[in-house]
């Protein structure tokens, strides 16, 4: 079971890669073989030069043995290296991460599985067989009689696996009476049976003695009384006995050291220790352990079969999995020598070199290490019926292969398989700490690929002998040898059992360590690529090593200096610090029908970066071609910066319970989130402490954990069957009864952030309580502004996958009092029942974007104004064509009103600014609604204003809006230039502010345009025009049933939630007066600092910098839903709006709120789509909708289509038949075929793909 989740950046493992990675090493080693061969021919030449030299054979035998030396075939050396200087077998040399040392480490073959497995025996010395006595020479072994020197030598002589000289020792099986370390003598006498009892009695006879002579002595000779006698004696015995008691135990301490230096010779010789007790206790315990601890091990099985599996198969399911009755056997143990241990320290503190100072030194007090090495072995017992159910005696699992054609049909193939066979070396780290549960983390690692055999047959009672499935059992092997190699040396996995044991699997930090922020600017004299001699560019953004696009510009056809203006965010790993990744950024030339050409490269290593965090560094690079030192024509302009995440703000600092909760049930530990162990001060400050409203930009990880009762609900009707159950319940209720098969659902997750797409889990199938364990982590701009969507569907075959539930969460109402939330939220607005668990957690960043780039990038643009106003005077009429990546809009010329013009089809005359001398109406359509435009790709878009005299097709003049300079729902009022162009294409697709921005377009302005406007985030009914495929048809799903089940509000605004927002106010006013004291003193002291240090964090300074324009006046208004820095970073972006527009108003009812007006249509209007039974359904004078008409045939038609979207969504009215929604797939299917058809004949850049596990 992996220790993180799967996502793009830890995809599954996949079989054919480590197919790739075997054949590799067998390269690896030939090449190796073939050095080796080569040395020995040169050093065998080379002796007999010596020899020839030396006159001791004749110049034709030197000539004859030279050439048969060269001619040596390679398996003869090879046979020769396998038994001199060449690598045994498999054999390959490797970093142990359980020790930090090289090591040799051998994959298992089927000649030792086979020895192994079947033949179990242990390597003894022949000193301890009794039939070698008297016939071996006892100077060649250890003896009592030895120096400790002398007797580590003869131990290591006969110490496994082969002994230093021959016939010494003798393969005995493994059930012997010793264990291995007991079959070698101990380096003294043992004195406990031989001396202690005989000493013991002869001590007691002597004090017995002394006091009978003392007596008798003291009353014949001296004439003393016999209590002074006895007495006399008494002590002079006693002080005897008590004197050969201490002899004796001094002797039991020297010969319990002497047991304990055989065993630490032992360990330093690596004479492994067999454990029959150990295996006895797994005999009697294996079958009392809970099959479901194995789900981890299903879970990530299925995940690999299913990720490698060829196309005819559309799933994998691990219906079943037991350990069975037979219990695997450890075949020996021995502890690593001390030595070991010490580099073991030594490497793990290297390993947490790149980590939190605290968090370092947290790991580094207390606790010790205890390295391990298991050899162990796995045996099929022998079954005792051929039916499928005798052999449960044995290690098993059900497997469910689906065979079809994904989307259209699918047949299950159930597979029994049966583990035949197991053999494989484990070496084990633990680390115990004195606190409980004493221990913290558990580091395991195999030395080489264990062999593994299973058998796989159908699931039928007859004829398995005959059916047995090689190829599938091939696969299966394959699978699973593809598993072990994700944790074979130098890999390895690292568990929290701490962690693990006190139920801890709450995500505290965040994989990336920070981001590059990359501005792509322009590029200047790029090669030519067409025949027309042009280029059609686009640029890519990527790891260098990686490869893989991580972002991609638009795509500006025709010309040789593009000029895009795009910014991105690209996560950065503590992976791709240590494989010290670089950032490359390609630049491309879009082709139609052939691949698309490399124009040039740009490189440049993330740790140079990293050397100075926290600001933008502007490049002008030359573009490198495919090789090394090899140069393009062209230059780029653009700039980069890393950025850190912050120190916490201590002033944020939280209770960290739910406030929503009444005050009676908060102090309710069951009612709480789980936060897991916080094992250091930096967990404790993340669970408790909400996002900081300083730094609203951050990195959002979302991880769905599983589902449990999933289930699909009932939608045929139940009334037919009502016949005998008149009493009985209308409809079963309860929980599901069933884990797996029957109707459960095939399900799969998929995540959406800010309405858009970007994961999707791997589907489990036919299960409800299904475990993914898997998640994805992406830059987000606002986290004021984001919602995360999780939405769950059920795949099917022939039909369009059904929506079983969606959980939207709004983060600013769900990170209230904590950075991250691991919670069970239930399913709603779909076809399902369950319950998911969810992990979501955000960490700020370091970065200050200005408020227009803090913004969604899918929304709607809409103008706020009844006209749009423009003093140009060229054109007596027009129509105004508005665009915008893909979507588009227009305003017909009969909207045209001037004050000269008098026609009654024209629009009536408006109030004209001073100024103007034409006007266009904004209402169109026959709703005479505000035109509105629907974005998908609002940072790469601008909205196009061509204006179109009447009699012409082609536009005379254009007027652009550059989306990314408009703020989230803040009403502006617009004055942009119209332009006169020679190149009308250049002029729409580059980046143009004014003349001279590009060499090559000459513009001229020829009057302005001037509305007020606003962009909207976040998706309405007018996307609906963006669904060309089923990615965007399941998201804009996604968005219906959550406004349609009231789970999601109309607009999306940025706001704080009540606790973040007092506890920052709060901090605002304690910044205004620590500010004030800090300017009035010139040096601040010590005593000072350390308490700015303890009240903000670490980077105080850093924190003051930040706020300073916010909390400098006396008299400033916090607006949380505004941007919090309103200045931005010199040269950090060209942006024609001045500082002003960032501004804070005093005024609470300022102009400025973004709230809608009171004349704007607040309903989803739109432009050539209309709402469902908008026209048709009448309202009374309140608004509300009349049902006058509902029960007749023409009011039910009217119902139904009014509704007609949301009851298809839930598979009801037409849409309960599976052959209506059938025909709706075929249809829609051939419609995305044709739209995919064409999307491959247009220039596109390369996007990257929705975000998998594969």
């Amino acid at each position: 079971m992996p220790n993180e989740v799967y996502s793009g950046a830890h995809p599954i493992p996949r079989i054919s890669e480590y197919v790739k990675d075997v054949a590799h090493r067998q390269s690896e080693q030939e090449r190796h073989d073939q050095e080796l061969a080569q040395q020995l021919a040169r050093q065998r030449a080379q002796n007999q030069q010596d020899q020839d030299d030396r006159g001791h054979h004749g110049k034709k035998d030197k000539h004859s043995r030279n050439s048969s030396i060269d001619t040596a075939s390679t398996k003869d050396v090879r046979k020769e290296l396998k038994h001199g200087d060449g690598r045994e077998g498999n054999r390959r040399v490797v970093t142990d991460p359980t020790t930090g040392q090289e090591i040799e480490i051998e994959d298992v073959t089927d000649e030792m599985y086979k020895s192994a497995a079947g033949k179990q025996k242990l390597n003894v010395p022949n000193a301890s067989l009794p039939q070698y006595q008297g016939k071996i020479h006892a100077h060649d072994f250890a003896q009592p009689t030895q120096s400790r020197d002398e007797y580590a030598e003869k131990q290591d002589v006969t110490a496994p696996p082969e002994p230093t000289k021959p016939r010494t020792t003798t393969d005995v099986p493994i059930r012997g009476e010793k264990t291995n370390i007991l079959l070698h003598p101990t380096p003294t006498l043992s004195l406990e049976d031989t001396v202690f009892a005989s000493f013991e009695q002869k001590v007691g006879g002597l004090c017995v003695g002394i006091l009978t002579v003392i007596v008798v002595l003291g009353k014949v000779l001296a004439g003393a009384g016999l209590v002074s006698s006895v007495f006399i004696g008494c002590i002079v015995a006693g002080c005897v006995w008590y004197w050969a008691q201490g002899v004796m135990k001094e002797a039991r301490t020297v010969d319990w050291e002497s047991e304990k230096k055989r065993g630490e010779t032992a360990i330093n010789n690596l004479i492994p220790e067999s454990v029959e007790w150990m295996n006895h206790l797994l005999g009697i315990v294996w079958g009392l352990v809970n099959p479901d601890m194995l789900s981890g091990t299903a879970d990530m099985l299925e995940d690999i079969l299913q990720a490698s599996s060829p196309n005819i198969i559309q799933n994998i399911r691990v219906a079943d999995i037991s350990q069975g009755s037979n219990p695997i056997r450890i075949v020996s143990m021995r502890a690593l020598p001390d030595s070991q241990v010490l580099d073991l320290k030594k490497a793990a503190t290297a390993a947490r070199d790149g980590r939190d100072e605290e968090q370092r030194k947290a790991e580094e007090d207390g606790g010790e290490v205890y390295n391990l090495e298991i050899a162990f072995a796995y045996n099929a017992a022998p079954i005792d019926s051929k039916a499928v159910s005798g052999r449960t005696r044995n290690m098993h699992m059900e497997l469910v292969f689906y065979t079809g054609i994904k989307g259209l049909v699918g047949v299950p193939l159930p597979i029994w398989v049966e583990l035949k066979g197991l053999v494989g070396t484990v070496r084990l780290r633990l680390h115990v700490t004195p606190d409980p549960p004493y221990v913290k983390t558990l580091t395991f690692s195999l030395m080489g690929i264990p062999k593994v055999s299973v058998s796989c047959i159908p699931m039928v009672e007859k004829g398995i002998n005959v059916l047995d499935l090689p190829m599938i059992s091939n696969f299966v092997n394959a699978g699973i040898a593809t598993a072990c190699n994700e944790y074979t040396a130098p890999k390895s996995m690292s568990l929290e059992l701490g962690k693990m044991l006190m139920g801890d699997d709450v995500k505290k930090e965040t994989e990336a360590v920070g981001i590059l922020w990359v501005d792509i600017k322009k590029a200047i004299g790029l090669s030519k690529q067409d025949r027309r001699g042009s280029s059609d560019a686009y640029i890519t953004i990527a790891f260098s090593k990686y490869g893989k696009p991580m972002y991609s510009t638009r795509v500006i056809v025709d010309d040789l200096n593009p000029i895009w203006n795009e910014q991105t965010a690209i996560l950065v790993n503590a992976e791709h610090i240590k494989a010290n990744e670089g950032l490359s950024i390609e630049l491309w030339d879009s082709d139609r029908f052939t691949a698309d050409d490399c124009v040039g490269k740009v490189e440049i290593p993330i740790q140079k970066l990293m050397e100075n965090p926290g600001k933008q560094h502007d490049q002008v690079s030359t573009l490198k071609g495919e090789g090394a030192d090899s140069t393009m024509p062209g230059e780029l302009y653009w700039s980069v910066g890393f950025y850190y995440k912050p120190d916490l703000r201590p002033a944020l600092r939280t209770h960290g319970k739910d406030v929503n909760l009444p005050d009676s049930l908060k102090n309710n530990p069951a009612l709480q989130d789980d936060k897991g162990s916080l094992d250091t001060e930096q967990e404790a400050a993340i669970m408790h402490t909400p996002p900081d409203p300083l730094y609203p930009s951050g990195i959002i990880s979302v991880v769905v954990h599983q589902i449990v009762n999933l289930e699909i609900r009932d939608q045929s009707g139940s009334y037919g069957r009502r016949k005998g159950k008149e009493y009985s319940p209308g409809m079963v209720t309860g929980e599901s009864k069933q884990e797996q098969g029957g109707k459960l659902p095939s399900s799969y997750c998929t995540i959406s952030i800010n309405d858009e797409l970007v994961y999707r889990t791997r589907t489990k199938v036919v299960s409800s309580k299904p475990i993914f364990n898997a998640g994805t982590e992406r830059f987000l701009r606002d986290w004021r502004s984001g919602m995360v969507t999780v939405a769950v569907r059920d795949s099917r075959n022939r039909e369009h996958d059904p929506l079983l539930g969606v959980v939207p969460l709004n983060l600013s109402q769900l990170l209230q009092t904590s950075s991250g939330v691991t919670r069970w939220f239930p399913l709603d607005a779909g076809l399902g029942f369950g319950q998911i668990r969810l992990t979501v957690f955000f960490r700020s960043l370091d970065i200050q974007l200005p408020p227009q780039l803090q913004g969604w990038d899918v929304g709607t643009f809409e103008f706020l104004s009844d006209s749009i106003s423009s003093n140009l005077t060229k054109f007596k009429s027009a129509k105004l064509k508005f665009r915008t990546g893909g979507s588009t809009g227009k305003i017909p010329a009969k909207n045209h009103h001037s004050p000269h013009n008098n026609n009654e089809h024209e629009a009536p005359k408006l109030e004209m600014p001073e100024g103007t001398t034409i006007q266009w109406s904004t209402k169109v359509g026959k709703h005479q609604r505000k035109l509105r435009l629907p974005v998908k790709h609002r940072y790469m878009s601008p909205i196009t204003i061509d204006i179109v005299p009447v009699g012409s097709r082609k536009p005379a003049a254009h007027a652009m809006l550059w989306l990314r300079d408009l703020v989230d729902h803040e009403a502006q009022t617009i004055t942009i230039p119209i332009w006169e162009t020679n190149n009308s294409k250049r002029l729409t697709q580059n980046c143009i502010y004014g003349p001279g921005d590009h060499p090559e377009v000459e513009v001229k302005e020829i009057g302005t345009f001037t509305f007020t406007c606003r962009f909207s985030p976040g998706m309405d009914r007018s996307h609906e025009r963006f669904v060309s495929d089923n990615d965007s048809r399941e998201t804009f799903e996604v968005w219906e049933a959550c406004k349609h089940d009231g789970v999601r509000g109309d607009t999306v605004k940025k706001e704080l939630n009540p606790v973040v927002e007092a506890l920052h106010n709060q901090s605002i006013q304690q910044m205004r007066t620590d500010l004030a004291e800090t300017e009035k003193k010139r040096f601040l002291s010590d005593d000072d600092k350390q308490r700015f240090t303890d009240k903000y964090g670490k980077s105080w300074e850093k924190v003051f910098q930040d706020a300073r324009e916010q909390i400098k006046g006396e008299n400033v208004h916090l607006q949380p839903e505004w941007p919090l820095r309103r200045e931005l970073p010199k040269g950090f972006y060209n942006n024609d709006v001045s500082d002003s527009d960032y501004s804070y108003s005093d005024d609470d009812n300022s102009d400025s709120e973004t709230s809608y007006s009171d004349d704007d249509d607040s309903e989803n209007s739109y432009q050539h789509i209309k709402h469902a039974g908008s026209s048709d359904e009448a309202t009374d004078e309140t608004g509300r909708k009349t049902t006058q008409d509902k029960k007749s045939g023409i009011g039910a038609v009217k119902q139904y289509r009014m509704n007609q979207k949301d009851l298809h969504r839930q598979h009801r009215g037409l849409m309960q038949w599976k052959p209506v929604r059938g025909l709706v797939f075929a249809k829609d299917e051939a419609k995305y075929g044709v739209r995919k058809m064409k999307r491959k004949m247009a220039l596109k850049g390369r996007e990257p793909d929705v975000e998998t596990e594969a």
